[in-house]
């Protein structure tokens, strides 16, 4: 595994949850919407994703936007470009390899390489 991507899922991206809604972000950039929004699309419960889209906010893979004084959260795909250009790799890896994506979920499940 490439040392970016292995530093990416250490640092950020380190369970599945994260990985299925970072490339879900990834692949879909213009999605602004809300946890349950969310969870739906990707047919998960709200509280399965709650949390991970906090933490991916929190690493800078998402932004979060609270409306109508705090009553609404939003998320949406970073605008940082080195940080989609690392996701585009990692997305790449995911699913171009066949090797690299057997290694990170792996990783992610924390079995032996």
């Amino acid at each position: 595994m490439r040392d970016e991507i292995e530093q990416l899922i250490s640092a950020r991206v380190n369970d599945l949850v994260k990985l299925e809604l970072a490339l879900f972000f990834q692949q879909n950039p213009a999605v602004v919407d809300r946890v349950e929004g969310i969870a739906r699309r990707l047919r998960r419960e709200p509280c399965c994703v709650e949390d991970a889209l906090r933490a991916l906010a929190e690493g800078g893979i998402l932004e979060r936007f609270e409306l109508g004084a705090g009553k609404y959260v939003l998320y949406s795909y970073t605008r940082d470009p080195d940080m989609r250009c690392l996701l585009d790799t990692l997305s790449a890896a995911y699913h171009d390899d066949q090797e690299e994506r057997t290694q990170i979920v792996k990783r992610l499940m924390g079995l032996p390489r």
